[in-house]
């Protein structure tokens, strides 16, 4: 279950006012607990640099505000060949965005078996890659009021903001697996049907660091679900959790207290649609978003999990939830539409639902042949860019995936102009559960309903990658409490021999 864990500490007092920046402190799907945290606001404060090196790093040395630290973990030969590949890989992106302000990537080529006890889950996929963004911080879009997390490489180009975050020293964590047969750039001979293409992987999972990503997933449902007889609990998703705890029992223990503060987007979200049925009309993710915040009026502790399922199951934003599980899971029925234009459909064919695959790709059937190639969750092996190059010579970042990324608020080469909506930093209201205004708030106790707390310990699942054949991208999260949605890429194993 996606959700974030707050801990409330002294604000800065700036220019007479007290203000609070909460962000989240992002770490890989392998690590532990991540908690959202006040961090400090500085006015006028320089980019930070790179984090200093370790001899076992690499640093990339061109000239560009998309640069990259290297901790490589194979022979000397594979390192060069990886170093190579991620410098041709900012290159690219380079080549079409302009960052006003630089960005550093700490990226990680390493045995995940190793490093992570990530060895080969299954009986056929591996994992073979992931990124996302070092952290993202809590803002308040003033153009329609609603909370989203705004990850640091994009915050970052918001240039006008008159106080601005202490930086961390990355922008985003990139981590990529040394037991999978990759192809380089340098490489002199032609990719072999074996192979997976590290160039198109890298610039793929970058996009998704720089803010490609969604917050709906179906983690509050998977945590909930040991609590219900087997079908009792119909599937849903929801945006990602907001809450505060001062410990980590969060959702990781059913008897603890659960705050619940609501549901909270990423800025992508705003342009996930689904089409009206008989009509040309398109209803946003964003207005369920808002109906599923009336859940408790987003200001409620409950005594137990066993008491927030309870209310959640017998809630009208439940019934809305499910609704929105089935157009997830319905051929061609969301969309991506900006200014009420539809871009591009987004990826909906995986049932079940699959946090990781669905909707946080383009569609795998309308685009995997088209310019918009490079956001499909599944990248043939055996096929590189210079390959595709040859069909789509204007490169792997296709004009509707650019148009996107512009109105996230990155600026692009071309004729496609940046939006950036106003932001301002988000403050827990007046009154919230678990904070200075409510410190003891009342629990709330639900004992009508069918959730009932389990006869023996139960293992949260950690939410799933779908694949078909060769190798594919997902945006998995990080683990099941973990509040992102972070690229996970797998492969066949076969295809690795």
């Amino acid at each position: 279950m996606t959700f974030l864990s707050i801990v409330i500490t002294a604000c800065l007092l700036y220019a007479h006012m007290v203000t609070c920046l909460y962000c989240v402190k992002h770490t890989s799907r392998h690590g532990g607990y991540t908690a959202l945290d006040t961090c400090k606001i500085n006015k006028n404060r320089p980019i930070a640099a790179a984090a200093a090196l370790s001899n076992k790093m690499d640093t990339s040395t061109q000239q560009s505000n998309l640069t990259f630290d290297l901790t490589c973990k194979a022979s000397a030969s594979e390192c060069q060949g990886v170093s190579a590949t991620l410098s041709k890989a900012t290159d690219i992106i380079s080549d079409v965005f302009i960052f006003e302000t630089p960005l550093v990537i700490n990226a990680s080529y390493v045995s995940f078996c190793q490093e992570y006890q990530d060895c080969h889950h299954d009986a056929k996929y591996a994992s073979i890659g992931q990124a996302y963004p070092s952290i993202s911080y809590v803002m308040t879009d003033n153009t329609d009021k609603m909370t989203r997390l705004y990850p640091q490489p994009l915050l970052k180009q918001y240039t006008n903001m008159s106080m601005k975050p202490s930086w961390t020293p990355y922008d985003i964590e990139a981590q990529f697996n040394n037991e999978i047969n990759w192809y380089f750039v340098n490489n002199e001979d032609p990719i072999q049907s074996s192979q997976t293409d590290f160039l198109r992987n890298v610039i793929h999972e970058l996009i998704h660091g720089l803010g490609f990503m969604t917050s709906w997933t179906d983690d509050f449902y998977q945590a909930i679900s040991p609590l219900f007889d087997s079908g009792k609990l119909e599937h849903f998703i929801t945006p990602t959790l907001l809450a505060q705890t001062n410990n980590h029992q969060l959702m990781t223990d059913y008897s603890s207290n659960q705050p619940f503060w609501g549901f909270v987007e990423y800025p992508f979200d705003k342009f996930i649609h689904y089409k009206n049925n008989n009509s040309d009309s398109y209803t946003s993710f964003t207005s369920f978003t808002q109906q599923l915040n009336r859940f408790s009026s987003s200001n409620a502790t409950f005594r137990n999990m066993v008491d927030l399922a309870n209310a959640w199951y017998t809630s009208d934003e439940y019934t809305s939830s499910k609704r929105l599980y089935t157009k997830a899971v319905t051929f061609l029925d969301v969309l991506a539409v900006i200014d009420n234009e539809p871009l591009l459909f987004l990826e909906t064919s995986v049932n079940p639902f699959s946090s990781g695959s669905s909707l946080c790709h383009v569609d795998q059937s309308q685009y995997l042949n088209t310019t918009e190639y490079l956001m499909v969750y599944l990248a043939n092996a055996g096929v590189d860019i210079n390959q595709l190059d040859q069909v789509f010579p204007q490169g792997p970042v296709g004009p509707k995936l650019l148009k996107v990324m512009a109105t996230l608020g990155y600026k692009v080469k071309g004729n496609i102009s940046t939006d950036r909506p106003s932001l301002s930093y988000w403050t827990p209201p007046q009154g919230l559960v678990g904070t200075d205004s409510n410190p003891s708030p009342s629990l709330s106790i639900v004992t009508a309903g069918p959730a009932r707390m389990p006869t023996s310990s139960s293992t949260t699942p950690t939410a799933g990658s779908t694949s078909t054949n060769q190798s594919k991208s997902s945006a998995a999260s990080l683990q099941s409490w973990h509040p992102l949605s972070l690229c996970i890429i797998t492969t066949i194993l076969s295809l690795c021999i």
